[in-house]
C-alpha cells in the first residue's frame, strides 16, 4: 500500500468508506511501519488539539480582562503567557520532526538533538572519602541544578573540582548544567574529562551527551564518529538510540 498521508488523516477523522476502512485495517495489521506512522499522526493531532485549547483559554482571559477594563475604567496588567508560546513551539517542532519521519527524510542536527537528548535526572551520592567541604559544595550545586539555577550550579561544581579533581560526578553534572544553558562547547569539555578518567559510572552517559553536544554545535562528522562508537558497542546503554540517529543524519 502506498503510504498516503491523506488516508491516514481520513482514518483518524473517521472519513473512510467501509471498503476503504477494511482495506486500511488489513494493511495496518500487516505493516508495523504503517502503525508507527499512524501513531505519529495521532500525536500530531493531539498536540494540535492541546494548543487549540491553550489558545482558547488565552482568548477567554483576554475577553475577561477587556470586560474588567470596561467596568472599572482602569488598565489591568497581567503576566505574560510563556507556556502558550512554548506549546506552539513544541507543536511546530513535533510537526517538523513527524513529517520528516513519515516521509523518510533525514533530520537536521538540531531536530535530532531535540528528539533524542532528554533531560537527565540528577542523583547525588555521599561518600565517606569526601571531605565535608566537598560534599557541601556538591549538595549545594545539586540543589541549584534541581531549582533550574544552572549558572550557580556550575560555580558550585567548579568548587568541588577545585577541592577534588577526581570528583567525576561534579564534572558530569557541570556538563549537564552547561547543556541546560545552551553552552555545548563547555559541556563537551566536561564530558571529555569524564570519559578520559576511564574509571567511573558516568562514562556511557558522558559519551552519549558528548554526541549531543556535537550535534548541537553542528559538528556533524565528529558527532557521527561518536555515535558510531556508541552504536558499535552492544552493551552500551544508548547503542540503539545512537544507531537510530545515525540512520536519520544528513549525509
Amino acid at each position: 500500500m502506498k503510504r498516503d498521508r491523506h488516508i491516514l488523516q481520513k482514518y483518524l477523522d473517521n472519513e473512510l468508506s467501509e471498503k476503504e476502512l477494511t482495506r486500511f485495517e488489513q494493511e495496518l495489521n500487516a505493516s508495523p511501519d504503517l502503525l508507527v506512522d499512524l501513531d505519529l499522526y495521532k500525536e500530531v493531532d493531539e498536540a494540535i488539539a492541546d494548543t487549540e485549547v491553550l489558545d482558547f483559554r488565552a482568548q477567554l482571559t483576554d475577553l475577561r480582562e477587556e470586560s474588567r477594563r470596561s467596568e472599572t475604567g482602569r488598565k489591568v496588567f497581567r503576566f505574560t503567557r510563556p507556556w502558550h508560546y512554548a506549546a506552539s513551539a513544541a507543536l511546530a517542532l513535533l510537526v517538523a520532526i513527524g513529517l520528516a519521519t513519515v516521509l523518510g527524510r533525514p533530520l537536521s542536527n538540531n531536530d535530532l538533538f531535540a528528539k533524542y537528548m532528554k533531560p537527565y535526572e540528577l542523583v547525588l551520592t555521599n561518600r565517606s572519602a569526601d571531605t565535608e567541604a566537598t560534599q557541601q559544595w556538591l549538595n549545594r550545586g545539586g540543589n541549584y541544578f534541581l531549582q533550574g539555577e544552572f549558572e550557580k550550579a556550575i560555580e558550585c561544581f567548579d568548587e568541588v573540582l577545585f577541592l577534588n579533581a577526581e570528583k567525576v560526578e561534579a564534572d558530569f553534572y557541570m556538563g549537564m548544567s552547561y547543556m541546560e544553558i545552551e553552552m555545548p562547547k563547555d559541556a563537551s569539555e566536561s564530558f571529555i574529562r569524564v570519559i578520559e578518567h576511564n574509571d567511573n559510572l558516568f562514562i556511557q552517559k558522558a559519551e552519549w551527551f558528548l554526541a549531543g553536544c556535537l550535534l548541537a554545535m553542528d559538528e556533524t562528522d565528529r558527532a557521527r564518529r561518536q555515535l558510531a562508537l556508541i552504536a558499535s558497542s552492544s552493551n552500551h546503554f544508548y547503542s540503539k538510540d545512537a544507531a537510530k540517529i545515525l540512520k536519520r543524519m544528513k549525509r
